[in-house]
């Protein structure tokens, strides 16, 4: 079964550190903080990367700003885009 290495918040170096407080600090709805209390696994899977990390979530934070749609409704659209393309996380 394949891995990927990732780098947990409490072994983070300061660049990391510091994308993982900012995305912490996002606000999301409760059902998707995690009960551990830490980064979401999908967050921690791009560890490897900070730079990238913060590019990546910056880019994908901007479609859930707004008022035009409910979280909930851009989940949806978010997770039939997902479908079409055959992406299944």
């Amino acid at each position: 079964m394949p891995h990927i290495r990732i780098v947990e918040a409490h072994e983070a170096d300061a660049p990391l550190r510091a994308v993982y407080e900012a995305m912490m600090s996002r606000p999301i709805p409760a059902a998707y903080r995690t009960p551990h209390g830490g980064p979401a696994g999908i967050i921690r899977a791009h560890s490897l990367d900070p730079d990238l990390l913060r590019i990546t979530f910056t880019a994908t934070g901007t479609f859930h700003r707004g008022d035009g749609l409910t979280w909930a409704e851009r989940e949806l659209i978010a997770a039939s885009a997902s479908r079409t393309n055959q992406c299944f996380y």
